[in-house]
């Protein structure tokens, strides 16, 4: 049984398929066009499934943080993630660095739970800007966290396959707040550990 969320997605696609046989002659009768609006739905609920309870997901990941006296810098580098863009509906390829420094009495997250953040923040349809902006500040709200930082490089592929067609150029944005903001050492150390 579908879901009227569901059968409104396919019926778009269903239309964008249509809109496409008129515009530029697609032969939709293909037999490979049979079953593309069910198969796009399907997709997106796994591609924007960090649309749906946004916040009750980043709360799962964040209370599962443990005590800990580690009161230094904690890193993950190039956690590879998928998004799409807002504009034109076009993927984009990220590559995500993260890091946070607990206070010696604080809290940390297990390591594949900063995957899982990015993971979640990512598959929404959002700005680089934004989704980079996101994953700095739900890090820095852990319990006691002295600074969050984050450094995306993203592919987009609005860029790759229309428009200006640069395949190899990369836009990345960083967000850096608390101690790697106000103190120049910790800044450094977390830009030369990301390059």
């Amino acid at each position: 049984m579908t879901s009227i969320s569901t059968d409104i997605i396919q019926a778009g696609m269903g239309v964008i398929l249509k809109g496409m046989a008129h515009k530029y002659g697609l032969d939709t009768t293909d037999i490979n066009f049979k079953d593309t609006p069910a198969r796009v739905s399907r997709m997106y609920d796994e591609i924007f499934s960090g649309i749906q309870d946004t916040d009750r997901q980043i709360q799962d990941i964040l209370n599962s943080s443990f005590p800990s006296d580690y009161d230094q810098m904690i890193l993950v580098r190039d956690i590879e993630v998928f998004s799409m863009c807002p504009h034109h509906f076009l993927p984009v390829h990220y590559h995500i660095s993260v890091a946070y420094v607990p206070s010696e009495k604080g809290y940390v997250l297990g390591l594949s739970k900063l995957a899982r953040l990015v993971e979640v923040l990512a598959k929404r349809p959002v700005l680089q800007e934004q989704l980079t902006k996101d994953i700095a500040e739900h890090l820095a709200s852990l319990k006691d966290c002295k600074g969050a930082a984050c450094v995306v490089k993203g592919l987009h592929y609005c860029m790759v396959m229309r428009g200006v067609k640069q395949t190899n150029a990369t836009t990345i944005t960083s967000s850096l707040k608390g101690i790697f903001l106000s103190k120049p050492e910790a800044r450094q150390e977390f830009l030369e550990l990301t390059r």
